[in-house]
């Protein structure tokens, strides 16, 4: 079952501050905060569950599929240095 997106997505594939990304990781990665951040920010469901997926994988993981992505760098520096994630 596909969801219906019943809110402006204008910022879909547009690139993420630092800031925002930290609004989103210092919160809990649950179905109501994708949502929330989804529409806070004008993004898709996808984009904000993409965000807490990436932040919790294995820096292992990234180096050996990811490690010249700067999204994907991003998300895990934010989580890191400013939300302090590991």
């Amino acid at each position: 079952m596909t969801k219906k997106i019943t809110w402006n997505t204008e910022n879909k594939g547009k690139p993420w501050t630092d800031s925002e990304l930290a609004v989103v990781l210092s919160d809990a990665p649950t179905k109501a905060n994708c949502e929330k951040y989804a529409k806070a920010f004008k993004r898709g469901y996808g984009s904000i569950a993409q965000i807490y997926q990436w932040a919790m994988t294995p820096k292992k993981v990234i180096k050996t599929k990811r490690a010249n992505d700067r999204y994907v760098n991003q998300v895990k520096r934010v989580a890191r240095r400013i939300v302090g994630w590991v």
